[in-house]
């Protein structure tokens, strides 16, 4: 079996359309999950994928991705926490968020100490966070985080919202208040469709794993849900281009806004 032929058979088990997927990136990412679990073939893998629902978790979640932290480009979060999240408030009264794909939770959790920073009552906001990986939405809920993943955050906010796991020196977990603040929810943002009413959506990191078609089919997806003047953002090497072509207005690094 080539990896072609791997891909087809791996996408109708998982339920995913990898096509849309740059197929040299899902390929090299098989081969070092092959390597760490000594198999040596495609054909072994996708037996291994069949019949071994741990292996199975462990393909997604290898292949998705999930690593994020709080706070990722600072800038962006401030020109959020100063510009896009007031106005909105002040322009909608309470306002939706979605993140997708969440990956760990680190974002939407972002969102919602900002939002508990600006003083806005948790009946204004409501915050979902979707993922098509299980066990990453499982962890997400947890909250709990490693040092790392907390560079961006100042030390009075890690006071604030976060209580130290006694034993494990380096790691944090969320204070139940914020977690409870976010819903997490399994969900196939290329194969299914959306609900609507969103005013802020956050898809960061994701479009660069996508071929050119896939991410033009996602864009208007995602605009097609979006409020009118509200604000889909993206990751700090990613760009939209031609947005008008989506009754879109870029106007900052990494957030477009729907005329």
């Amino acid at each position: 079996m080539d990896f072609m032929e791997f891909k087809d058979e791996a996408a109708e088990l998982l339920n995913l359309n990898l096509d849309g997927y740059k197929l040299k990136r899902v390929e090299r990412r098989t081969k070092s999950l092959m390597r760490r679990h000594d198999i040596d073939d495609f054909d072994e893998c996708l037996e291994k994928l069949e019949r071994d629902s741990e292996f199975r978790a462990a393909y997604l979640n290898h292949f998705t991705i999930n690593t994020s932290e709080f706070y990722r480009n600072p800038d962006s979060f401030e020109y959020l926490e100063e510009k896009i999240l007031p106005e909105l408030l002040e322009e909608h009264g309470s306002i939706n968020i979605w993140s997708a794909p969440c990956s760990n939770g680190s974002e939407p959790y972002t969102l919602a100490i900002i939002l508990n920073e600006m003083g806005v009552k948790k009946r204004n906001y409501s915050i979902l966070a979707s993922d098509i990986d299980p066990e990453i939405l499982e962890k997400a809920a947890e909250g709990i985080y490693p040092e790392k993943a907390l560079k961006n955050v100042p030390d009075e906010l890690i006071d604030k919202y976060f209580n130290q796991i006694s034993d494990e020196r380096d790691s944090h977990q969320l204070k139940k208040k914020i977690r409870n603040e976010v819903e997490f929810k399994k969900m196939d943002l290329i194969n299914k469709g959306f609900q609507n009413d969103w005013h802020l959506i956050l898809s960061r990191n994701f479009f660069i794993y996508l071929t050119k078609d896939l991410k033009q089919e996602l864009t208007q997806k995602f605009v097609d849900v979006l409020n009118p003047g509200c604000y889909l953002f993206l990751g700090n090497t990613e760009f939209i281009f031609n947005p008008n072509k989506f009754n879109l207005e870029k106007v900052q690094m990494s957030f477009y806004q729907k005329n």
